[in-house]
């Protein structure tokens, strides 16, 4: 996902961001409502670090509201938030750090005007900038300050958040080269154990890796220690991460048209049984496959 999109009817043909797929619920439909964009290619130094940086802005008429869902991987997120929105556990401007979500969507209402700028660490990265465990956010957010205390200082957010309420959201391209200088300033370091969990994402990014057995068979290295490097690093296990790809994967092919049988779909992606492919898709989704595949909304291929 690192192409600006417009803000109104991405149509066939059009270039979408990539990331989208799977991962944003409904894209098409969440593209008629606000304006998605990479805003700045990471710096080689952070890539290691640092999967993406992105933006999120929006303008609705009064009254208008909508209301966004997300499958994240199981990843850890600063941002900075300006103007009108609604989600889990804070409302309204600030800067947060939000945590691994692994039990179901992520939702954000928004309306009014406003607009987001984040930080898409790399799984397990976060312990190159903070000392906070990956474990103690799961599926929650936190003031970033928590996390990062040094961040209102070198970023002067106090007074960008004051100005923001004076003359909305600010010019995020400045934004994201004040972060990413604030970042580069720690000096991040590839340790070995961060090395090995790389390698270990390498390799679990293969779709054909569907079971902790077969990660741990390709990466030849026990299951109990795959387990306690991903609930170190990631703040979740293995096993979870997993089993979101899966549902990411799914859904990824149902927003690009999956033409196949849904019960040929779940095969695909390593589930042996409907029912239960039907039981996680909804669980994480909130749809069941043949409710997610028949709206129009969800495709933009």
């Amino acid at each position: 996902m690192d192409d600006d999109v417009t803000r109104k009817n991405a149509s066939p043909g059009e270039e979408v961001p990539q990331h989208f797929f799977g991962r944003v619920l409904k894209p098409g439909e969440m593209l008629e409502h606000a304006r998605y964009s990479s805003v700045r290619v990471v710096a080689e130094r952070l890539r290691p670090f640092v999967k993406r940086y992105w933006a999120v802005e929006w303008d609705l008429p009064d009254g208008e509201s909508y209301q966004s869902a997300t499958l994240s991987e199981p990843t850890i997120h600063l941002t900075f938030e300006f103007g009108d929105s609604r989600r889990a556990h804070v409302d309204g401007p600030g800067a947060w750090v939000t945590g691994p979500v692994t039990k179901r969507r992520f939702d954000v209402g928004i309306f009014g005007r406003g607009g987001v700028f984040g930080v898409n660490f790399q799984p397990g990265a976060t312990l190159a900038f903070s000392e906070e465990k990956p474990a103690s956010i799961r599926d929650s957010t936190v003031p970033a300050e928590l996390w990062f205390p040094r961040l209102d200082d070198d970023l002067g957010l106090s007074e960008m958040f004051a100005q923001s309420q004076r003359a909305g959201t600010p010019d995020f391209s400045e934004l994201a080269a004040s972060v990413e200088s604030w970042l580069l300033s720690w000096r991040p370091q590839m340790t070995p154990s961060f090395e090995r969990l790389k390698r270990v994402l390498d390799i679990l990014s293969d779709p054909e890796v569907v079971s902790l057995k077969v990660l741990a068979e390709r990466a030849d290295i026990g299951e109990r220690t795959l387990q306690r490097i991903f609930s170190s690093f990631c703040g979740v296990g293995v096993k979870k991460i997993l089993a979101r790809a899966r549902i990411i994967d799914a859904v990824a092919a149902i927003d690009r048209g999956w033409d196949g049988t849904l019960a040929d779909l779940g095969a695909h992606f390593g589930w042996f049984d409907q029912s239960h492919f039907s039981t996680d898709f909804v669980r994480v989704t909130g749809f069941s496959p043949a409710e997610y595949a028949q709206r129009k909304s969800a495709r933009i291929s």
